[in-house]
């Protein structure tokens, strides 16, 4: 076969590379233990080459939470779009949830623990961000079970935990369905409260 009609394998580009190793370093070493040096070496380059597609360290990071976090969302709002009935939602939301951390786990690795070394400023941000997720969990929970947004906000803040300390269990994995049920059980509790 001739060399020109061969397609060539795309290579990713230097930037993609880079949040890459980033984001696994990040999250197998912490964020402290992995100077820009590490980062630089790992992917075969020198540590000043790095300023060509950073500005600093910390805003390395905080590009990387805050675009996994608007993935999660988006991938989420994805998900509840294709929900028929409001039964559905919570059980979409929460394989939202499990598709995302099976398939980035490092992201949610940084999600879940990397988020105290930004600064105040990309803090803000960040919390926001988060805000607007737990949101759309506390928006279903409010309509499943009729409650007041507080009391919904509290059962979806109790939901997430479960959700991201079990990602972060590492080789125990619970089947999706089962975690549908365990959430759903969650939420039954603030059901069984309004009908107290």
């Amino acid at each position: 076969m001739p060399a020109s009609s061969l397609s060539p394998v795309p290579t990713p580009h230097a930037r993609d590379r880079l949040l890459e190793a980033a984001t696994a370093l990040f999250a197998s070493h912490g964020y402290q233990a992995i100077g820009l040096r590490d980062l630089a070496s790992h992917l075969g380059l020198r540590a000043g080459s790095l300023y060509h597609h950073i500005d600093t360290k910390q805003g390395l990071l905080f590009e990387l939470i805050e675009s996994s976090l608007t993935d999660l969302l988006y991938e989420t709002r994805q998900c509840l779009k294709g929900a028929r009935a409001t039964s559905e939602r919570l059980p979409c939301f929460v394989q939202a949830f499990v598709t995302y951390s099976q398939a980035n786990p490092d992201k949610l690795v940084l999600l879940t623990r990397e988020a105290m070394n930004l600064n105040e400023e990309q803090l803000l941000q960040v919390e926001q961000l988060k805000a607007e997720y737990s949101g759309l969990l506390s928006d279903i929970v409010a309509a499943e079970c009729g409650l007041t947004t507080p009391r919904a906000r509290s059962i979806a803040h109790a939901v997430l935990g479960l959700l991201c300390g079990q990602a972060q269990w590492g080789t125990v994995m619970t089947a999706k369905e089962q975690l549908v049920t365990f959430v759903q059980g969650i939420v039954g509790t603030g059901k069984t409260a309004v009908h107290r």
